[in-house]
């Protein structure tokens, strides 16, 4: 090989010695001749993107990235409207917990009533369950300021546990609830009016 040959125009050429000099000719036409549609479209001015919701569907990659945003987005919507901290079972006794706040108290209320699982109806059978309603107040710093404690009887018809704080800036309260051997932990923001 001819490392000393330096051609005029200062580029280096390095080729073997008996090897010819290759030129490159571009020729647009020639190359575009074999290319795909959409490269002559391209290049012709003819190509025109997709725009809105056909760009999502445009190609089997984009209809598969379509169809897990809207699986994601249905399992969230799913997750936060379906499932909420003010509402728990315990066997077939439904309960709500709300709070609001009236001029200088907070009224706190549990709903009890007794449900069929499977139908959604309202049982038959009249239960008698001891209810017990731990009420903890949260102020702004997230502190537990204030404490009571409730009890009740359920006997299968709706049942409502309630009662009042004052209101030291409370902004929700939690309510562990007992019956029936299991608690649960019920939580509600004060509704403000």
């Amino acid at each position: 090989m001819a490392f000393d040959d330096i051609s005029d125009n200062g580029a280096d050429e390095i080729r073997a010695e008996d090897e010819e000099v290759l030129h490159f000719y571009y020729n647009r036409e020639e190359r575009l001749k074999n290319a795909p549609q959409s490269v002559k479209d391209y290049y012709s001015g003819k190509f025109k993107l997709n725009k809105g919701f056909k760009v999502l569907v445009a190609n089997k990659a984009n209809r598969f990235v379509l169809i897990i945003l809207i699986v994601c987005l249905v399992f969230v919507l799913f997750t936060t409207v379906l499932t909420s901290e003010n509402t728990a079972r315990i066997g077939n006794i439904d309960m709500q917990l709300s709070s609001f706040a009236f001029e200088d108290e907070i009224y706190v209320s549990l709903k009890i009533n007794a449900s069929d699982k499977k139908s959604g109806k309202k049982s038959e059978k009249k239960l008698t369950v001891p209810v017990e309603m731990n009420v903890v107040c949260y102020d702004a710093d997230k502190q537990p300021s204030l404490l009571q404690k409730i009890e009740g009887v359920f006997t299968g018809d709706e049942l409502f546990l309630r009662t009042k704080f004052s209101d030291y800036d409370i902004l929700y309260v939690r309510a562990d609830v007992a019956a029936l051997g299991e608690s649960r932990k019920l939580f509600a923001s004060v509704q403000r009016k």
